[in-house]
């Protein structure tokens, strides 16, 4: 790749992928917390792995449509060659002109089979933390 384009192209693509993380932790924490105090809130069930489990599968969804158009930017942007698109606003736009706004959610399933049982367990791994350090 460097020897057919400019060094810097190892980069392409690198803002995304922080973007992309930035958004992915964001939609986690906040929907986790969210959902957590809804089911808790409302009495569907008491606070322990069953309400960890569903909070978190349900903010590794939120997080997974957040970030999925910014992985199909990024994974097109990183691909192009160096004339195809003029940065990521002017590949969504034309990755949405020329397939329509699903295609920003291709690879949709292989995403969320990631992120949902990855989320699950962070966030049950992180409440039994909160539980190991509460007791100190």
């Amino acid at each position: 790749m460097s020897n057919q384009e400019v060094v810097g192209s190892l980069w392409r693509g690198s803002v995304l992928t922080v973007n992309r993380a930035m958004i992915v932790t964001a939609s986690q924490l906040a929907s986790y917390d969210q959902f957590k105090e809804t089911i808790l809130g409302r009495g569907l069930m008491e606070d322990g792995l069953g309400t960890h489990v569903a909070a978190s599968f349900a903010a590794g969804f939120v997080a997974s449509v957040a970030s999925n158009p910014i992985d199909v930017i990024k994974t097109r942007v990183m691909n192009m060659n160096a004339e195809a698109y003029n940065g990521a606003l002017d590949c969504a736009l034309k990755t949405v002109r020329a397939e329509g706004p699903l295609a920003l959610y291709k690879g949709f399933i292989p995403t969320i089979s990631r992120q949902g049982p990855f989320t699950v367990v962070l966030f049950v791994t992180l409440e039994q933390v909160r539980k190991l350090l509460k007791d100190f």
